[in-house]
């Protein structure tokens, strides 16, 4: 792919898809999306003098903490969405020849991240998914009698970029794009030589490639594996096989800088993988004996509302949940211990598709104070579900949810005090104002070091037209991170007359990103006064 086209195509990926499920979808996406032609300029300028833009706007970066699982916390990085698109769009140029050096798909190995781009649906990667890495894995285990199930410990945070550079500089035609790509990584991780930003596609696909190599030892060796990202299933005759092959794999990642998972790291006979393989047959989920989980897990809650079929398709997926007590699944699941998270997150997720007085029930369920912290592998699903519900709901089912999500701050939450959890929760602030929670918010600002929450809480503010906190924070503006600046300039627009004046004092001071992004919120504001939350 040429690098104009490719700039393109990272541009509308990120604008319809996203660039990552960590963090939320950042306005600048819409204006990608909007203002395709001109976002394109831009990066085909960065990309002309990249050394001038590195110097002049350098990428700014934001580390933020993660939940995962119980008890588990990773850094999660998201990166200026000018600079990102400028990331993807490099290794986007390199992604058909890096796909043509990998493991081919049709030896049934390695499922994750196989590159294909799809034009009419901006769409990165093939459908292959991790239910398809799943059932050949339950397939291969029928014929091993034992099993060793595995994967790489702080996989993103350990690849060395001196690894990924060698493998691009060995594709044909590259040019200097590894060279480019390596200076992006070098800001990224402030002149740390590993680690790429966890979450994104680009960052994908050069993770695929930096264990190609080891993908290829092992089937040389004749090791029977399946891979989806850093997880490994292997297939073997008897346990001192899998001993040798886990030896094996232990020494060749270490060659890459990467060590397993030892909490993780388990030999077990086939009937025990089978057991504890969480894919759940959908022919089986079918019949009657199937339990109301097992219905659940078998049904696809993805829906398209753009598709043709879109009514029909609504109404299918509305019935087949009206069969199923998803009640009664998340009130199983929060009488437990350890929540089955695959279990929870489909049944949160389903609530969507309820009745709007079962919508009720169930969020008010979600939000009891004991029950969130049961609930805690996915809070940010129930936060997202929250959010999607009260949208929907009377003012007075409003109003109790309000009362619920100002509990969880007056209760000191825990769970608030992992920073991406407590993005989501303001975003979920963000319906109707109240004196409460203008209040909660300005504590949240005034607390918080994070640019990412410091702009939600701007972009509220500029939704509920709070003059007051807004002209205050106009003061401040010179002190803002990058990401705070650019809410501001949107937020400005709700200060009428003031933040005309305001904005033709500053605009000067302005990058191109920034100009931009004031001529495209001048007309969506003309158009319907909204902020892009």
């Amino acid at each position: 792919m040429q690098i104009d086209d490719a700039i393109t195509a990272a541009l509308r990926n990120v604008a319809e898809h996203g660039d990552t499920d960590i963090f939320l979808f950042p306005f600048e996406n819409l204006l990608f999306r909007d203002r395709l032609t001109d976002a394109a300029k831009l990066i085909k300028a960065m990309h002309t003098q990249p050394d001038h833009w590195l110097s002049v706007n350098p990428p700014e970066t934001m580390r933020s903490l993660t939940q995962v699982g119980y008890a588990g916390f990773r850094w999660a990085t998201l990166i200026d969405p000018f600079w990102n698109a400028y990331y993807l769009s490099l290794v986007l140029s390199m992604a058909g020849k890096i796909e043509s050096v990998r493991v081919p798909e049709s030896e049934g190995t390695v499922f994750s991240y196989r590159f294909q781009w799809q034009d009419a649906e901006a769409k990165i990667f093939k459908d292959s998914t991790w239910v398809d890495f799943r059932k050949q894995c339950l397939a291969l285990s029928d014929a091993h009698p034992v099993v060793v199930q595995t994967d790489i410990s702080d996989f993103y945070p350990r690849i060395y970029h001196h690894r990924i550079e060698n493998a691009l500089q060995r594709l044909p035609g590259v040019g200097d794009q590894p060279k480019r790509v390596m200076d992006l990584l070098k800001h990224f991780s402030q002149n740390v030589s590993y680690g790429l930003p966890v979450g994104g596609p680009a960052s994908r696909i050069l993770a695929e490639l930096s264990l190609d190599g080891v993908d290829k030892l092992l089937i040389r060796r004749g090791v029977r594996f399946c891979r989806y990202a850093d997880d490994y299933a292997i297939f073997c005759a008897d346990k001192a096989e899998a001993y040798r092959t886990l030896v094996f794999l232990s020494e060749k990642l270490a060659n890459e800088g990467l060590v397993l998972q030892k909490k993780k790291t388990r030999i077990l006979s086939a009937h025990e993988f089978r057991e504890t393989a969480q894919l759940l047959d959908p022919a089986e989920a079918a019949s009657a004996l199937a339990t109301e989980e097992q219905k659940l897990l078998s049904i696809s809650l993805r829906f398209d509302p753009y598709s043709p079929t879109a009514e029909e398709d609504y109404k299918e997926l509305k019935g087949a949940i009206q069969e199923i007590d998803i009640i009664g699944i998340l009130g199983r699941e929060i009488a437990k211990t350890t929540i089955d998270a695959t279990v929870a997150k489909q049944a949160v997720q389903a609530i969507l598709v309820l009745d709007p007085a079962q919508q009720l029930q169930a969020v008010n369920m979600l939000l009891d104070a004991d029950n969130v912290m049961t609930l805690a592998p996915v809070f940010v699903m129930v936060m997202r579900v929250v959010r999607d519900v009260y949208a929907s709901s009377s003012s007075d089912a409003r109003g109790r949810i309000d009362e619920a999500l100002c509990r969880l701050w007056a209760e000191q939450s825990p769970l608030l005090s992992v920073e991406v959890n407590l993005s989501y929760y303001v975003r979920a602030m963000a319906g109707d104002q109240t004196q409460q929670k203008e209040e909660i918010l300005i504590k949240i600002f005034d607390d918080s070091a994070n640019p990412m929450i410091r702009r939600l809480v701007i972009m509220v503010m500029a939704k509920w037209s709070c003059h007051y906190w807004l002209s205050d924070a106009k003061t401040k503006y010179g002190a803002m991170s990058v990401f705070e600046r650019r809410a501001f300039i949107l937020a400005s627009y709700f200060l009428g007359d003031e933040g005309r004046h305001w904005r033709d004092h500053v605009k000067s001071s302005w990058s191109a990103a920034e100009q931009l992004i004031r001529d495209w919120f001048s007309g969506r504001f003309q158009a319907n006064k909204s902020v892009p939350l």
